[in-house]
């Protein structure tokens, strides 16, 4: 006969042969030297170890579909510098690549972006000035091109809002977010209402973030001064801006800002600040307040040098730092409570270390 000890032993002994796992790994994505680098993260020192590495001419930024079923990568086409390509891998449960198409592309973008519904990619070409909507195939990019619309010089990247009914473009140089409404059905954009840019402080918006529960978005401003802006989103959907923060007071063009990112808690935004001159490559954090999604500055955490891009991982314990001029990958302890970073490993990567995320593979096993 079962005591009430053995008996609930009996039961926690079912539930861990019957029950979902709760295990989930997580892996890192590094793109460099024409090549994505997939990494396993430890989940409780945030070192690195190699998993496989895919090799592809040209090969730069990439975004992953919002179900992880995909990865979407700017490549070239048969390593012909001039034609340049959206190549598509499948992902697999255990967080390995797979290229199963590379289509051509007119022109070149800075970034890729998947829509809510998985069925579009946008992109900005910082030298035409334009943003491009591609078709999506099952998941897949075949280079299917719905329209690409004539912006300015310099537009930086291209953002679906989260309710996937607009598309918003930062442009460093003309000092503006152009705002287009876009129809999830066809993935046709308009653009419907005037371009946005603060007019003094931080200027020449380059990536944008929306805050996951408040009616807020934040973009980095590059240069002429670096900082950080504020955004309030209208019930229209289209953005006011609310708050400039600078970061420097460097008008010359020698620091510049470059990618942000949210703690997986929303008490924290991080953005990235380059220096040519090696002296304040910086991570920099800011404190978010609950309510207003008003920003407080916290500290200014040295970094590799020339941080274009940077992730935080998705349990929130550590941050990833490419130094895109340094060919280094710097590993930093997040304290959830103060937003304070410390670090703790440095890797050498591939040339030129451009784009870095990572992304959580629910296990379906049984235990």
């Amino acid at each position: 006969m079962m005591t009430p000890k053995t008996s609930g032993a009996f039961i926690l002994l079912l539930a861990s042969l019957f029950a979902p796992s709760l295990a989930a790994q997580e892996m890192l994505y590094l793109s460099s030297g024409d090549a994505i680098e997939v990494k396993k993260v430890n989940d409780q020192t945030g070192a690195l170890t190699n998993v496989q590495k895919v090799e592809l001419k040209g090969i730069s930024v990439f975004t992953f579909s919002h179900n992880k079923k995909f990865l979407y990568a700017r490549a070239l086409i048969n390593g012909k510098r001039k034609q340049n390509s959206i190549a598509t891998y499948t992902v697999s449960d255990s967080g390995r690549l797979t290229l199963i198409h590379n289509a051509p592309i007119d022109g070149k973008t800075t970034e890729l972006k998947s829509d809510a519904s998985d069925q579009f990619i946008a992109g900005a070409d910082y030298g035409k000035g334009a943003v491009s909507i591609w078709k999506l195939d099952n998941g897949v990019y075949k280079g299917e091109l719905v329209q690409q619309v004539k912006l300015e010089q310099k537009a930086h990247a291209a953002r679906f809002s989260p309710d996937n009914n607009m598309l918003f473009v930062p442009a460093t140089g003309p000092n503006k977010i152009f705002q287009l409404s876009f129809d999830n059905a066809t993935g046709k954009v308009e653009q419907i209402d005037p371009a946005l840019g603060p007019q003094k402080g931080a200027l020449q918006p380059r990536h944008l973030l929306f805050h996951p529960t408040l009616n807020v978005a934040y973009s980095t401003q590059e240069r002429m001064q670096p900082g950080v802006a504020i955004w309030q989103v209208t019930a229209g959907g289209t953005l006011t801006l609310s708050q400039t923060l600078t970061n420097s007071d460097d008008t010359t063009g020698r620091i510049t800002n470059a990618d942000l990112h949210m703690s997986p808690d929303n008490k924290f935004l991080y953005i990235s600040s380059r220096d040519q001159q090696k002296q304040f490559d910086q991570i920099i954090a800011y404190k978010i307040h609950p309510t207003s999604g008003q920003l407080i500055l916290v500290e200014k955490f040295a970094s590799e040098h020339f941080p274009r891009s940077f992730t935080i991982n998705k349990r929130g314990d550590f941050l990833y730092v490419a130094g895109q001029k340094e060919d280094k990958l710097g590993v930093y302890q997040r304290d959830k409570e103060t937003g304070h970073l410390t670090k703790v490993e440095q890797y050498n990567t591939g040339k030129n270390p451009i784009w870095v995320e990572t992304l959580i593979l629910e296990s379906k096993e049984k235990q």
